[in-house]
């Protein structure tokens, strides 16, 4: 098996091309980022330094500090706005990235000005750069760009083997979520041979929690509802209990599957408030789609996987959620997707 079918052919080529024709790249994760934006990011960061190129790699949100370990995390830069700047002859590069709002501020003038790359496997992605490689047929953006190394002259080394292997698992949940597919083996295969760790990797991401963050777990645990005659369930944080457990909003990634682990349970739904912001994180199973949950409030993401942010009172917005996924299911066919 190999990737000659899959990827969009042209629109690789066309994205390796101009790769090698930019002397200055610029590399945009999303905010709040997780595994695969910094993941991609970081291999592309590897690939851009050793072809020379004068490269950066930025966000609106820090580095949570779990990701760490990955190669060349400490050229990472936390800021807001895209000045002229950072722009000023640069190749914008937006990995994992479905909207320029979860971007840096200024990004929707810029892709205007500017040549610009988005590579997404977010179904909902918004086009909105001169070059759109968006395959959500993909379990993770980490994917896509293994297939534009192996499409491309150059070698995958360690370095970006590792950074593209943390990236495609922590997307597709260590290859046990629905979205993985033959594909997806296909890619850890090749990121594998090319140096990666399995192991090493799996301690650096999923055995670093602290006792502080597993006495939060803990809260929300003890907050588990579950209605429609078993189907959703959800539970919830506060800002009190962040300070609490003096944590910041990368502690809770990946708590909200751990309703999935309930019997029965279709619709998972975990609402968090950190630095006034009423976050909501969605996943379900079939036949239910978290992005259609998850757009009632203005956010998106994948079909079992979405999430959005919720403005005003916490209170109100736990409520909101609750009574949201309650008419989503009394409205909906059964056998609908």
């Amino acid at each position: 098996m190999n990737g000659t079918s899959w990827i969009d052919q042209i629109t690789a080529r066309e994205i390796i091309r101009t790769l090698e024709e930019n002397t200055s790249w610029l590399i945009l994760v999303h905010e709040n980022p997780d595994g695969d934006t910094l993941g991609c990011g970081l291999a592309l960061y590897s690939l851009g330094r050793r072809l020379g190129k004068t490269v950066r790699i930025a966000g609106k949100t820090p580095m949570p500090d779990g990701y760490h370990f990955l190669p060349f995390s400490d050229e990472y830069e936390a800021k807001q706005d895209l000045t002229q700047e950072d722009t000023k002859g640069a190749l914008l590069i937006s990995v994992d990235t479905s909207t320029v709002e979860r971007s840096l501020n200024g990004l929707c003038d810029a892709v205007l000005q500017m040549p610009s790359i988005n590579i997404d496997h977010h179904g909902d992605n918004q086009m909105y750069s001169a070059l759109n490689l968006v395959m959500p047929q993909a379990s993770a953006t980490a994917e896509i760009i293994t297939e534009l190394f192996l499409h491309s002259p150059w070698k995958i080394e360690k370095n970006e083997a590792v950074c593209l292997y943390a990236a495609l698992v922590t997307d597709n949940g260590n290859f046990r979520f629905k979205s993985t597919t033959p594909h997806s083996h296909f890619c850890a295969a090749k990121l594998l041979e090319a140096g990666a760790e399995p192991s090493e990797i799996d301690d650096m991401v999923n055995q670093n929690m602290t006792p502080a963050i597993m006495r939060l777990w803990g809260t929300a645990f003890c907050r588990v509802q579950v209605f429609l005659d078993g189907r959703a369930a959800m539970f919830w944080l506060d800002a009190e209990d962040f300070t609490r457990a003096e944590a910041d909003s990368s502690a809770v990634d990946g708590l909200v599957n751990m309703l999935l682990r309930i019997k029965g349970i279709k619709i998972a739904a975990f609402l968090s408030v950190f630095e006034g912001n009423n976050k909501l994180s969605v996943r379900t199973r079939a036949p239910y789609c978290a992005r259609e949950i998850a757009a009632a409030f203005g956010g998106g993401g994948h079909v079992q996987a979405a999430g959005a942010k919720i403005s005003g009172n916490f209170d109100d917005a736990l409520r909101d959620v609750k009574a949201e996924i309650e008419k989503y299911v009394s409205g909906r066919h059964p056998s609908g997707q």
